[in-house]
């Protein structure tokens, strides 16, 4: 059989492999250089508790940008201990009261690109210095802008990015963490079927199709920037 010569090839390739193969292929591509990350947000233990089973030497990165519900916090702090998890922590340069005094106290609403930039996005780039490659728990259901998602994304100007989860929908979630009895985010149950900052994310209603409806609600953001600052190759 004819090896796969490039990356699309690969993704092309691994659309009909499971979620844990297509994570191990990464793994034993990348080893050491892969980097994972997760947000701890309703839906994140089914990536997480494959990542165990696949890289259990292997840390969890995770973004604390100082305006995260108590919640994720505590969720996080469960699943870590749960699944037996490495966590290494990555903050924004400026802590919260710093960042508010700087740029006002309501900056994440009068300009939450700035806010998304300095508490989201530099420290994840600061973190992939060295790194060939990325995992997160990206799914094309979640929404339109994540609807062409592949399993495997080059990237002009940094790592490789790798979506394990890119064709699961909600249900394949909810099917894995119940079949493994894993925790979901205590929100989830509130309505919360997407979590980020607490400013700016509210529960999602019962007519609304988009998983992150609730994320800057009424704003023409659909994204943090954190999964568009790379761009593509070929675009």
């Amino acid at each position: 059989m004819t090896q796969p010569t490039d990356l699309a090839e690969h993704s092309a390739r691994l659309e009909a492999l499971d979620a844990r193969a297509r994570l191990a292929w990464a793994v034993d591509r990348w080893g050491d250089s892969l980097l994972m990350t997760s947000s701890f947000g309703p839906g994140s233990g089914a990536l997480l508790h494959l990542w165990h089973t696949v890289a259990p030497s292997l840390p969890v990165h995770f973004i604390d940008t100082g305006f995260l519900f108590a919640e994720t916090l505590a969720y996080r702090d469960r699943l870590v201990d749960q699944l037996g998890l490495s966590l290494v922590v990555l903050s924004p340069e400026l802590p919260r009261e710093d960042f508010l005094r700087k740029h006002g106290l309501t900056v994440y609403q009068d300009d939450n690109d700035r806010c998304c930039a300095h508490n989201k996005v530099a420290p994840m780039q600061r973190a992939l210095v060295g790194k060939n490659a990325w995992v997160s728990g990206l799914r094309r259901d979640q929404s339109q802008t994540r609807a062409d998602t592949p399993i495997v994304l080059e990237t002009l100007d940094g790592p490789v990015k790798v979506h394990p989860l890119a064709d699961w929908s909600r249900r394949d979630i909810y099917r894995y963490q119940e079949s493994h009895h894993i925790d979901e985010h205590p929100l989830f149950a509130q309505g919360y079927v997407s979590v980020g900052c607490e400013p700016c994310t509210r529960p999602v209603s019962l007519d609304e199709t988009d998983e992150r409806a609730g994320r800057w609600a009424g704003q023409a953001k659909t994204e943090c920037g954190l999964h568009t600052f790379l761009e593509k190759k070929g675009t």
